[in-house]
């Protein structure tokens, strides 16, 4: 059974904190209004969730006049409104715990795995990224999470970023960018992520001794309508170092800057990987 968690101006958890493992609905309506193109969040009271972790996230996204580029999820120890918020960038205390961008799927875990809510969270947030793409009065959306506790392992997200350079008319542009693990890390997916003239990413582990670079993924030609998250399987050794590497083919007659709009460009990638404690850089 879905419980349906339906809000006061679409913006709050409702229910009872009883535990369940029951899946939990969230609804929200993100519009970009005459802007076209925007960047909102909608806070909820985390305590439906009743301290469990995660073990599945799903998102509505049906097609309609307004379209989700990408919907990030977020635990806040502190309060958050219930929205809709500006929120082109997020506050310090957001701690990422999910991405779901154009051509991605649902998050299902194995039963030994659950993605773990951090002790303290009060609200989750969600982040829309809603451009308009037709006409008419947008959809309301759901994201779904289902509660799960017990799993032998739990994961954390360990959000990546490489600094994006100015793309310069009729030119090719690379950047990288690492990560140092203190502690072995066990990577299970990642979720890649630029704009619109992207041409190449690749994500890998640059392990110790010979400076061997290990991929473990290359997403190659890049296509910005089709971003998902891919299933990994890589163990990183203490000291060794995750590289995010982004390569942008500028054709056109202007150069394109770094931001968070469809017409900037981006590079980074946001790995799920455990134990929760070693999903960091040194």
């Amino acid at each position: 059974m879905v419980r349906r968690l339906h809000a006061t101006a679409l913006a709050a958890w409702v229910g009872c904190t009883a535990a369940t493992t029951d899946p939990l609905r969230f609804e929200f309506l993100a519009d970009p209004g005459a802007a076209g193109e925007a960047y909102q969040c909608f806070g909820f009271d985390a305590a439906a969730l009743d301290g469990a972790d995660i073990g599945g996230i799903e998102l509505d996204a049906h097609v309609g006049s307004v379209s989700l580029h990408h919907v990030s999820l977020f635990a806040m120890p502190t309060p958050f409104a219930d929205g809709p918020v500006a929120c082109e960038s997020m506050p310090d205390t957001a701690i990422p715990l999910h991405v779901w961008a154009t051509g991605g799927g649902p998050l299902s875990l194995p039963p030994d795995l659950q993605l773990a809510v951090p002790a303290g969270t009060v609200r989750f947030v969600v982040q829309t990224h809603a451009v308009r793409t037709g006409d008419g009065a947008p959809p309301t959306r759901a994201l779904t999470i289902t509660p799960r506790r017990g799993a032998s392992h739990r994961a954390g997200w360990l959000p990546l970023r490489a600094p994006t350079p100015a793309l310069r008319p009729h030119h090719v542009e690379e950047a990288t960018a690492t990560c140092r693990i203190a502690g072995e890390l066990h990577l299970i997916s990642t979720w890649p992520h630029m704009h619109q003239v992207g041409k190449q990413f690749r994500g890998a582990v640059m392990r110790d001794g010979d400076g061997a670079v290990e991929s473990f993924v290359t997403v190659d030609p890049w296509s910005f309508d089709a971003q998902r998250a891919y299933a990994i399987d890589t163990v990183v050794a203490p000291n060794q170092t995750i590289e995010t590497h982004c390569t942008w083919q500028n054709d056109s007659d202007h150069t394109i800057l770094p931001g968070p709009s469809i017409h900037d460009e981006m590079c980074g990638q946001s790995l799920m990987a455990w134990p929760v404690e070693a999903a960091r850089c040194e």
